[in-house]
């Protein structure tokens, strides 16, 4: 493990202050930006501690093969930036073994707390709901579905695609398609991205079984959303200044745009 960037660890009043202008001052949008990633690749964690005596830990992490948006997290929230090696099996059902190489940065105790918080109205996978109830002790408020701007869906969805989404050029003699799936184990949140793209959008979308598979929890089947409209805003927002993290995925939505 290698620390690439270390951050001076604040005091209370430090923290306090750092904390009430985190609140104050970042916007819906950004608070947006990191719900997408918590509801894909994020980890929202309470660490239980050995000794009874001790209290637990609470923490937000992002771990991720690319440096580029676990940096703007690590500089977001001013935490240390780490690069990391280690053994380890990809998901099922392919249970192939590889040398993962991940940039991590982890969020703790208050600062853990306000990001928790602020991105809650804008989680949409459950599973990541309860994470953040149990880690905040209490149910924050959701925005409903209905409520949701396209500007606030945009800089959400933009982060969904970069962690569990697909960005796949298609060439013929004439011109490229673009082919944007997400993938989820849960379809309950793959309705709900569908509902925002199709009422936001006007998108016409589908969810496809992909695969079946078996876990220790029982059988899973892998679900694929498809976005099928090529001709939509939501390309042009998504490659606008400060939205999508990620630039590997971004220059593909470029080159369909550009071509």
């Amino acid at each position: 493990m290698a620390v690439i960037k270390k951050v001076k660890q604040k005091n209370k009043k430090e923290l306090e202050q750092f904390i009430n202008l985190k609140n104050l001052l970042t916007s819906n949008l950004e608070w947006c930006k990191w719900a997408g990633w918590m509801d894909t690749d994020g980890a929202i964690q309470v660490i239980k501690h050995k000794s009874k005596n001790k209290a637990n830990q609470i923490r937000v992490g992002l771990g991720l093969k690319d440096r580029q948006p676990v940096e703007l997290l690590s500089d977001f929230f001013e935490t240390n930036l780490i690069y990391k090696e280690f053994k380890t099996i990809t998901p099922e059902p392919y249970r192939r073994e590889y040398t993962a190489k991940i940039y991590h940065t982890n969020i703790y105790g208050d600062k853990a707390a306000c990001i928790t918080k602020n991105i809650y109205p804008y989680l949409l996978n459950d599973a990541k709901k309860q994470f953040a109830i149990r880690l905040l002790g209490y149910e924050p408020e959701s925005k409903p579905l209905d409520d949701w701007t396209k500007e606030e869906f945009v800089s959400y969805f933009a982060t969904v695609v970069e962690g569990d989404g697909h960005i796949e050029l298609i060439h013929n003699k004439k011109s490229k398609r673009v082919r944007i799936a997400i993938k989820s184990s849960t379809i309950e949140y793959l309705c709900s991205l569908k509902y925002l793209l199709e009422k936001l959008f006007d998108l016409d979308t589908n969810i496809v079984e992909k695969q079946t598979y078996q876990t220790l929890n029982g059988i899973k089947t892998k679900y694929d959303l498809l976005i099928k409209s090529q001709e939509s805003d939501i390309y042009n927002l998504l490659v606008a200044p400060n939205i999508m993290t990620l630039d590997r995925k971004k220059n593909k939505i470029v080159e369909f745009i550009n071509q």
